[in-house]
């Protein structure tokens, strides 16, 4: 009898041993996980083995996916900024500012970009891109404009062929017909072909042989070097003997390296046509800053500038919000705000004045 109860102590103890150490076991197993440390998925008892449940598997597997994925949702502190940067190309802009974040968008070269802040770990900047907030790579953007090389080619040549004279600019020089005005394809603003500056002047001076284009897209580009081979149908089909620059009315608001573009325009312009006299013409709009850029690329390069000094800002010269104008076919066009301000037919007239006696 003393034996059997020696015996049954003797088991209990065991059962209460086996007990105590599966406790510490399980206890040992839940910091493992509390703490994401990796471990295989079976565990010792008593001397032997068995294998984690399920449930108890997929909780680690979400305990080590929670540890590799913490530092993508830690939130970084974002430090204020105010400046305004240029993008390298193609920059990459994110949702957050992480390096595995959703791509909101990308910027073109030289893209100015509206920097707000910083990440603390300084890997991101917070930008403005079309209002919207985004998180760009501080390496994606530059401080300074970053130099776009000019499209020259070798599979393009100087021409022979002649002509006298090229007009190059904006809505001044070439506009297309639009419901906003009664023209179909000359100066922006008067009231028939033969009365814009650019016909005035071949008129004036008996040229032969002239073409006038635009080159508006590239007042508001930011990566102006892009646009100067629209000039390719021109300057390498033709070697002008004078080629006149009418440009920097729409460039307020786009300054930024205005005065290095419009240098490169003219190195562009000498490599295809080297002999032609390049004509700076004046701002019909009293820009300053833009006038005084004008002028310094005129001097650097010992090109001649037309003043039209003694016009700029004079509303006698320009065409009026209100003001109606009615064409010879009866239509009737009330001046918008589009319209007004550009030349008029004496504005016109003043301009070709100026420049031919230039010429």
């Amino acid at each position: 009898m003393k034996r059997k109860k020696k015996i049954v102590i003797i088991l209990i103890i065991s059962i209460v041993v086996l007990l105590i150490v599966g406790i510490n076991r399980r206890i040992a197993y839940q910091n493992r996980l509390n703490e994401g440390e990796d471990f295989e998925y079976v565990a010792e008892l008593g001397g032997g083995t068995y294998d984690l449940s399920d449930d108890e598997a997929t909780e680690a597997d979400k305990v080590k996916a929670q540890q590799h994925a913490q530092p993508e949702k830690k939130t970084k502190e974002i430090t204020e900024k105010e400046v305004t940067y240029f993008a390298q190309d193609k920059a990459i802009v994110r949702y957050d500012p992480y390096p595995t974040a959703d791509i909101q968008g990308s910027l073109r070269l030289d893209e100015r970009v509206a920097v707000t802040g910083y990440s603390e770990d300084k890997e991101f900047y917070k930008v403005k891109v079309n209002g919207k907030t985004g998180y760009v790579a501080i390496s994606d953007l530059s401080e300074e404009y970053i130099d776009v090389p000019l499209p020259i080619s070798s599979s393009k040549s100087v021409p022979t062929a002649k002509k006298d004279i090229l007009f190059i600019g904006n809505s001044i020089t070439l506009y297309p017909a639009t419901k906003d005005w009664w023209g179909s394809g000359w100066g922006c603003g008067a009231t028939s072909i033969d009365k814009d500056y650019v016909h005035l002047t071949v008129a004036k001076k008996g040229y032969k042989s002239f073409d006038f284009m635009s080159l508006r897209s590239w007042e508001f580009s930011d990566t102006r070097n892009n646009e100067v081979d629209d000039l390719d149908p021109y300057i390498t089909k033709y070697q002008y003997g004078t080629i006149v620059i009418e440009l920097g009315e729409n460039v307020k608001g786009h300054e930024t390296h205005f005065q290095e573009d419009l240098g490169d325009m003219v190195k562009y312009i000498k490599t295809y046509n080297p002999n032609a006299k390049v004509v700076i013409l004046d701002n019909f709009w009293p820009y300053q800053n833009i006038i005084s850029a004008k002028k310094a690329v005129a001097k650097e390069n010992g090109l001649t500038y037309v003043s039209l000094a003694d016009i700029q800002g004079d509303k006698q010269y320009q065409l009026q919000q209100g003001d109606s104008y009615t064409t010879p076919d009866g239509r009737t066009y009330t001046i918008g705000s589009f319209l007004a301000g550009h030349p008029n037919d004496a504005g016109f007239a003043a301009i070709a004045e100026r420049l031919v006696k230039a010429l």
